[in-house]
Formats: structure tokens, C-alpha cells, sequence
């Protein structure tokens, strides 16, 4: 899957062909206004999930780009998402920037939590153990709130014992091993774009590559994690 623009999500093979694509900006009711896309996958059973900001909604589409669903997100700004993860439950964890809000709703778009954060907040997920991770984006932080809006893990402005300086804080990945994996967007060229950090905060390994991809790498992904992290931990090793 790929953000060919704000508006049209394609589907490209390895050799770079496209072979699916669903444009927000004239499908489905949206012709002549104003959507941006930022949050996008595809589900098992073939449809696509979309999200919608500034329309503000959330969208399943079939393959010939046939509405399937559509869940409304709240109001007061909550239009305007960043990314959307869809939970085990079957709800949508999705990120507002404005109110800077962390949202999560059901499966037909009642909200039954939330959390805020107060600052144009990028990302969150759904940790194994039931709290919400977030990555607060302009609030330099990522932060682990419980069920209960609680604090109980927090880096901010700077990664502890290193010298990884926070930016605007993006996508994130929680490894098979409890690792989290953190996007660094925006920090410059002396900051890694992306590190994993254990809960005792401390960076067991960094992706830090300044020419290859420069200050705006906001999203990404690790696949097959459990294989990388192995692979991370021996490299970590050589280099000592």
C-alpha cells in the first residue's frame, strides 16, 4: 500500500506497478471537498480501511472501490487525523490533531475513550498490556497512558543515558520482545529518524540515515520484527 498523494492510496507491486488505486478526492461523496489522507491498510478479507481527515471519516472500500462502511469520527476537530490503527476489538484507535486528542471508537463510531495530550499528536497503538502508547508529535514525547489516563512511562525533549534529542514524534511499533520502536521525525541530522528503546529507556539500536532519507521520514515499518530485532542485536554486538 502507498500514499501516492494526500488523496489517492495504491496498491504497487515490488516492480513498481500498480495495480489498485482509490482516489478520496472524487469517490464515494467527496467530490469537490476538502480531504486529505494520512492513514490507510488492508484487511484480511480484502477491503481497504481509509481515513479521511478533514471529511472526517473512516472508510472500508471493497475492490472495485465500492463503499462498504463508513464511521464518523468526533467533532471539535477530530476531523483532522494523522494515523489510525485499527484494534483487536475491532475498534479504531485514531490520532486528532487538533484538539490533540487520542480517540478511540467503536465499531460504529461511538466514542469510548479518549486521552489528551494537548499538542498535534502523530501516532498511537494499543500496547499488549492494555495501555495506549502515543507519540505526541509536536510535544517532542512519547508517552503510556493505562486504561485509567494514568502516566506510567514517558520520555520527553531527550532519550536518557544518550544523546538523541526528541522531534516531532511519529509512527511507532511495539516488538515481540516489549522494545518500542519510535519515528524521530524533524530532529536534524546530528538524530537518528528512528530508535528502539526498552521500557528501562534504554536505545538498543538506531536507524540513522540522513542521506538516504533526510529530516521527513514520518512513517515506517519493521517487518518480520522478531527476525530484526535478532539481527539488530547482533550488529550492536560487532560494533562493540
Amino acid at each position: 500500500m502507498f500514499h501516492d498523494s494526500w488523496t489517492k492510496t495504491q496498491e504497487i507491486t515490488l516492480g513498481k506497478e500498480v495495480v489498485w488505486e482509490y482516489d478520496s478526492a472524487t469517490m464515494n461523496g467527496n467530490q469537490g471537498k476538502k480531504v486529505d489522507v494520512h492513514a490507510f491498510g488492508r484487511l484480511s478479507n480484502g477491503e481497504t480501511v481509509i481515513v479521511e481527515s478533514s471529511v472526517g471519516r473512516i472508510i472500508h472500500v471493497d475492490q472495485d472501490g465500492k463503499l462498504v462502511k463508513q464511521v464518523p469520527l468526533g467533532k471539535g476537530g477530530r476531523e483532522k487525523t494523522r494515523l489510525m490503527r485499527l484494534l483487536d476489538n475491532g475498534h479504531y484507535l485514531a490520532c486528532a490533531e487538533n484538539p490533540g486528542v487520542v480517540s478511540e471508537y467503536d465499531a460504529n463510531g461511538k466514542m469510548v475513550w479518549e486521552y489528551e495530550i494537548g499538542t498535534r499528536v502523530f501516532g498511537a497503538i494499543r500496547l499488549k498490556n492494555g495501555n495506549t502508547l502515543i507519540c505526541s508529535g509536536s510535544g517532542n514525547s512519547v508517552v503510556e497512558v493505562t486504561p485509567k489516563k494514568e502516566v506510567v512511562w514517558e520520555i520527553s525533549r531527550t532519550v536518557p543515558g544518550s544523546k538523541i534529542t526528541l522531534g516531532w514524534m511519529t509512527a511507532l511499533q511495539e516488538l515481540p520482545n516489549g522494545n518500542i520502536v519510535a519515528g524521530n521525525c524533524h530532529a536534524g541530522d546530528e538524530n537518528p529518524q528512528i530508535f528502539e528503546i526498552t521500557k528501562e529507556k534504554k536505545v538498543v539500536w538506531e536507524f540513522d540515515e540522513w542521506e538516504l532519507v533526510g529530516n521527513g521520514l514520518a512513517c515506517w515499518q519493521i517487518l518480520n520484527a522478531e527476525q530484526s530485532s535478532m539481527i539488530r542485536k547482533k550488529l550492536a554486538a560487532l560494533k562493540k
